[in-house]
């Protein structure tokens, strides 16, 4: 308010000097060959002066970005089918392994059966096949036993040579009949283990009808109703977990160098631009964008009441150089401009200088034109000066 009553008071103060100055004009031409008149300039006593010097300080950067969860999935299914039932909706909260949508499992149950059925008739049969191997074996044993006592009785000339031949004919059918056996066996087991992977395989796609929750979170999309036909790969839900943010921030390429992982930085949500908070750099993407010239920057955001989409601005410190800046107190606005009141020449004279002002640290504010450093302004008090007065420093 003091900055525009000053503004205002500097604009009736100037028109009346305008006047005044005119006046004078024309009284010096209506007395040709007398002195001429002198004005007195307004004086205003203890003003606070300072000179303008440059300041070393930490280069701030700002950049914008957008406030994302840290943990996003798209949930798809892993099977076709028709959606028999879609359970959420978006902003539906759900635990690790909820429920979200079934999928119709009638052809998968079948197929379940069918593989169940496959497992039994393959058991039964390994079991015949078990017994087989039992008489092959006993049949066996019988042969082998025959055959020794018809090899002594043959040495001792008791039995003929076509008898010995016989029985050593049917110890080699044994023998064979045993070895058939096995291999039946080695058959039927496989045939169980197959029918046992199909089996498996079905109660697996009968899993997949059931499509659930990778993590606790909350519903962003549902892109499907009850009825659609679900295609394996592509997303029913979109789900974030709620819990832990962060702010991705496109900075220019000529940051690159400043920026690592762990650098600290200030963050600043447009829900409460005048609170900023620490925070430290937690990802770099090296990448960078050929059309914004641009890299990504990911920085973990403390639990709080942040929101996906919301505006976010990242700051940080680029290196340190030297700025001219003037107290608060010297600036005085009026009608969208900033400006200060510089003291000139050895009689003080007092000029409204329009200025561009930048960043703002603690009771100072960076100039960024419209100043040069050695230049006296003004201080205090500001209210009372217009263009053109005479100032009188005090303390």
């Amino acid at each position: 308010m003091k900055g525009v009553m000053g503004m205002a008071g500097y604009g009736m103060r100037a028109a009346a000097a305008v006047i005044l100055s005119a006046a004078v004009w024309a009284a010096g031409c209506g007395r040709s060959g007398q002195e001429p008149v002198t004005v007195s300039r307004t004086a205003v006593k203890g003003v606070e002066v300072i000179t303008v010097r440059p300041e070393p300080r930490e280069t701030p950067v700002e950049t914008v970005g957008t406030v994302r969860a840290k943990t996003t999935a798209a949930v798809a299914p892993q099977m076709m089918g028709r959606l028999t039932a879609v359970l959420v909706a978006e902003g539906t909260r759900v635990p690790a392994g909820g429920l979200m949508a079934t999928i119709d499992d009638q052809a998968v149950r079948a197929q379940l059966a069918s593989a169940g059925g496959a497992v039994a008739e393959a058991e039964a049969a390994r079991s015949e096949v078990d017994k087989a191997i039992g008489q092959a074996e006993a049949g066996m044993d019988l042969a082998e036993k025959t055959y020794e006592r018809y090899r002594k009785l043959l040495a001792e000339k008791v039995v003929t040579r076509q008898e010995y031949d016989e029985v050593l004919a049917r110890r080699t059918v044994a023998v064979k009949e045993h070895e058939r056996a096995i291999e039946k066996r080695a058959q039927v087991t496989g045939r169980i283990a197959q029918a046992k992977g199909q089996a498996d395989a079905a109660r697996t796609m009968l899993a997949y009808a059931r499509v659930t929750a990778p993590f606790s979170g909350v519903v962003l999309e549902k892109r499907a109703d009850a009825g659609s036909m679900a295609v394996p790969g592509v997303p029913l839900f979109v789900l974030e977990d709620p819990r832990r943010h962060r702010l991705e921030a496109a900075v220019p390429e000529a940051y690159l160098p400043v920026l690592k992982v762990g650098t600290p930085v200030r963050v600043v949500l447009d829900e409460a631009p005048d609170r900023a908070f620490s925070a430290a750099v937690t990802e770099v993407v090296p990448a960078i964008d050929p059309g914004t010239r641009t890299f990504l920057v990911k920085v973990d955001l403390p639990p709080g009441n942040e929101r996906t989409g919301q505006f976010g601005r990242l700051r940080f410190k680029a290196g340190k150089g030297t700025v001219l800046a003037v107290p608060k107190s010297a600036i005085t606005r009026a009608a969208g401009t900033e400006g200060v009141f510089t003291v000139e020449g050895r009689d003080n004279v007092a000029r409204l200088t329009v200025i561009t002002t930048g960043a703002e640290f603690g009771d100072r504010v960076e100039v960024l034109s419209g100043l040069s450093a050695g230049t006296r302004v003004a201080v205090a008090p500001v209210d009372r000066l217009s263009d053109g007065v005479v100032v009188e420093t005090g303390k």
